[in-house]
């Protein structure tokens, strides 16, 4: 098995739209055009994707918004993977964080925890009850 990661172009929206079906099946989708985006291929089949774009909430902040792997996929290091491709592109912008949310998903956060990022609590909490909120210092 040989993966390659790389960063999306305009016409993989609809990989990057059905890769969220596939692995956030009840969420809304995301503007597949705003920010950057990278997908995670095996071969021609595309098995992962993760986004961020400019944060609403801190002006010198990203954040870092999808991340998705197919269940065949997990537990393989790809979302740690993508997590390092958009931290390393928000430091060659010149931002000062991360930011990203996770709900009812330990093994995420623990990969967050793993990145550096620690829970804090923002002035104005965007996400539904249970949320959790991550942020991590870029240098």
């Amino acid at each position: 098995m040989t993966l390659r990661c790389r960063r999306a172009r305009a016409s993989d929206a609809e990989t990057l739209r059905a890769l969220h079906v596939l692995t956030f099946p009840c969420d809304d989708h995301e503007d597949y055009l705003a920010g950057a985006w990278w997908i995670v291929w095996d071969g021609a089949r595309p098995i992962a994707f993760a986004g961020c774009r400019p944060a609403i909430t801190e002006d010198t902040s990203f954040y870092f918004s999808r991340c998705g792997v197919l269940p065949d996929y997990r537990g393989r290091g790809l979302q740690r993977v993508l997590l390092g491709k958009r931290i390393r592109y928000a430091r060659k912008r010149g931002l000062v964080a991360a930011i990203t949310t996770t709900y009812c998903h330990t093994t995420s956060a623990n990969n967050l925890i793993g990145a550096g990022f620690r829970l804090y609590d923002p002035v104005r909490p965007w996400g539904v009850e249970g949320t959790l909120y991550w942020r991590r210092t870029i240098q």
